[in-house]
């Protein structure tokens, strides 16, 4: 079912596109240290300038308007509204993020605010960042600054995106900083302190009168189990525990897995900062909507052999790694030899997108949903005028799009699309030759913008679902 209220749009992260690392009283991030400091930044690169949005906000809100997108996902950066992460205000962070808003409003955008997207105050970090209880308050105090601040104007609210991913790659991968590797410990406590973070906030945010929507984004991660699987239901519902249920259970039904605390103990996997006291917590703090970030599946079967290992790869086509993982005694994800993989060894698999969105809608009933990531990274090369030719990017999101809305002809409630991502940026420690934008940035010149073909599509697109709709 077509929605004439649909939002179509695109998305950025803070330290992704800012720059302006140091400028305007910002406080340095876990993400400046580490660039600067840590032999784990292996291409050697940096967000310091990235695309420079700070200073080109206005003209990447011009063409994302002028493609026909109505709507702009965005995150703060908390360092620039909270240099210490805690106390101190900077009013020149939120001058900034005034004028994001303020502009987006005056081109007819609908600013779509993430609160926290990976990049932690370097203060909170240092003192064990969201391994420590105390950060749960912190934040919720620095989410009320923003409320106040921007609340009148922002309606659509993320606290946390993907809590499952980022301490996955900061607490198994171990590429993300604080760089912990294969840590169970501290991989499930920091996605606990993450929800009882998003709950508390959405409290707050009610409790001061607001009257937007405020949910969670989550990296869809859809068990989908190869057919040679012998122990199918024991699999599914590790898979699910390790993946999904403890972010999507405490924040779409308000109550923590019931047997996470069982299977947490059966591992030997600290549970002590689980405290009867939250379930209150989680009950008033449910999510008004849901966040997918949506770009592969969970293709898994049973462990084989081997020590638990993590497979990524953030070399693009100088690695022949596939992005996956094996868990002794659990599961380990497998290959597909019938579906493609980008040049970083991730699935692309268009069916995930209809799998996911069915799986929700049957677990957890009506709830709304927007997809809020949606891409496909690609070295490119430019023609002599600076335009980029990305097939690859339109056959593929083209792909995932039509799942979609086979979806919402199936009842899913998607209320909207974000194109991942707005303008190319700093792809964390892929660095800047993995590309997802619309827009080419040539970082070499200015950061001069230049719509690649993908962009005229993305606006076609939107033209006719709009005519579709009316």
């Amino acid at each position: 079912m077509r929605r004439k209220d649909f939002l179509w749009g695109s998305a950025t992260a803070a330290y992704q596109c800012e720059g302006a690392w140091n400028l305007d009283g910002k406080g340095e991030g876990e993400w400046d240290y580490f660039n600067h400091t840590s032999p784990l930044n292996i291409n050697n690169v940096s967000g310091d300038v990235a695309c420079d949005f700070y200073h080109h906000y206005k003209e990447d809100i011009d063409m994302l308007a002028a493609g026909g997108q109505n709507t702009f996902r965005f995150s703060i950066s908390w360092a620039r509204i909270m240099p210490e992460g805690r106390g101190r205000v900077n009013q020149q962070g939120i001058d900034f993020y005034n004028s994001v808003i303020d502009y987006c409003l005056e081109k007819g955008v609908v600013p779509n605010v993430t609160l926290f997207h990976y990049d932690l105050p370097l203060t909170l970090a240092e003192e064990g960042g969201w391994a420590r209880r105390e950060i749960v308050d912190d934040f919720t105090e620095y989410a009320k600054v923003c409320f106040k601040a921007f609340g009148d104007r922002v309606k659509i609210w993320v606290p946390i995106n993907e809590l499952r991913y980022y301490s996955y790659c900061s607490n198994m991968v171990g590429n993300y900083p604080p760089n912990h590797s294969l840590d169970f410990d501290r991989f499930f406590k920091t996605v606990y302190h993450e929800v009882l973070a998003c709950a508390k906030a959405a409290i707050a945010y009610r409790k001061m009168g607001c009257d937007g929507q405020i949910g969670i984004v989550h990296d869809n991660s859809n068990v989908d189990l190869a057919p040679e699987t012998k122990e199918k239901e024991r699999i599914r519902i590790i898979a699910n525990l390790f993946y999904n249920d403890l972010v999507l259970d405490t924040a779409l039904k308000g109550t923590l897995p019931g047997n996470l605390i069982p299977f947490l103990q059966e591992n030997g996997i600290d549970w002590s900062y689980i405290r009867f006291e939250d379930a209150v917590t989680f009950e008033k703090g449910k999510s008004d909507f849901l966040g997918l970030n949506v770009y592969n599946r969970m293709y898994l079967t049973d462990y084989s052999e081997g020590e638990t290992e993590v497979f990524h790869n953030n070399r693009g086509a100088g690695s022949k790694k596939k992005e996956g993982i094996r868990i002794k005694n659990w599961f380990e994800t497998t290959v597909d030899p019938t579906t493609k993989r980008n040049l970083w060894g991730r699935e692309i698999y268009p069916q995930c997108m209809y799998d996911a969105l069915m799986e929700i809608k049957n677990k957890y009933g009506d709830i709304p949903i927007y997809i809020t990531e949606n891409g496909h990274g690609m070295y490119e090369k430019a023609d002599e005028n600076g335009n980029v030719e990305d097939d690859e990017r339109i056959d593929m999101m083209q792909g995932y799009i039509d799942k979609m809305l086979e979806a919402m002809d199936d009842g899913v409630d998607v209320r909207g699309y974000y194109a991942w991502s707005t303008m190319d940026l700093y792809s964390w420690i892929n660095g800047f030759e993995k590309r997802y934008g619309f827009v080419r940035v040539d970082f070499d010149d200015d950061n001069k913008r230049y719509p690649k073909k993908s962009y005229y599509w993305f606006k076609k697109l939107i033209e006719d679902y709009q005519k579709g709709a009316e």
